[in-house]
């Protein structure tokens, strides 16, 4: 049998989750190496990978993205607001110590979602599209 055949079988067993292996592993290392109470950035980005269609959380370090959780879409095209809240929900339990900014593209520019990282408080950067204007409880602001 082929080394990556083997390797496949090893990887399909049940145990092998993102919950039980990768999450602990990854959150075991950012709490080694980032003292609490620091901000810590988190990206939530949705790609397409060959057929595959992800929601990812990374947290930046350095100036790279490293993974953190994520979900394979069933559906092509943007996700909504319960795949979001589903991946950055265990994030933010594990990340409990740290004060937390969640950074996103026009695909999170939500107000639905903003309110909901907001009562999660936790900080966020959502982009918006250049026609979108925002106000506030007095008036409106470009």
């Amino acid at each position: 049998m082929k080394v990556e055949k083997k390797l496949q079988r090893f990887l399909s067993e049940n145990e092998w989750s993102i919950d039980n292996i990768w999450l602990p592993l990854v959150i075991g290392w950012i709490k080694g190496s980032v003292k609490e109470n620091k901000v810590i950035y988190l990206a939530i980005d949705r790609t397409k990978w060959q057929s595959n269609n992800i929601l990812m959380v990374s947290m930046i370090w350095r100036k790279r993205a490293i993974p953190i959780y994520w979900k394979a879409l069933e559906k092509q095209g943007n996700s909504t607001l319960e795949n979001q809240q589903f991946v950055l929900t265990p994030v933010f339990a594990a990340l409990s110590d740290y004060k937390l900014l969640v950074l996103g593209d026009r695909e999170f520019c939500s107000v639905t979602l903003a309110n909901w990282l907001r009562e999660k408080k936790v900080d966020f950067c959502l982009r918006l599209k250049k026609n979108v204007c925002i106000s506030d409880r007095i008036g409106v602001m470009d």
